[in-house]
């Protein structure tokens, strides 16, 4: 039986993870990169280029939140 799941919904079946792209931040062949974000537990993970990751608490996720919310309403 074949299924009409897409490859990242097999991977992420819960949807708990996101990709972002960067703006403006080209890398060394020139092409944009991205950001992942992921949702583990009661954490959320950001996997930054060229692969460093920053893990937020609950609380510290609620204030990056508000944060971004700030910016884009700029």
């Amino acid at each position: 039986m074949v299924s009409d799941a897409s490859e990242g919904d097999r991977l992420d079946p819960e949807r708990l993870s996101w990709s972002v792209p960067c703006q403006g931040s080209g890398g060394e062949d020139g092409t944009d990169d991205e950001v992942k974000v992921l949702v583990l537990g009661d954490r959320v993970a950001l996997v930054l280029p060229p692969g460093e990751t920053l893990v937020f608490t609950p609380e510290e996720a609620g204030e990056f939140a508000k944060l971004l919310g700030t910016s884009t309403a700029r």
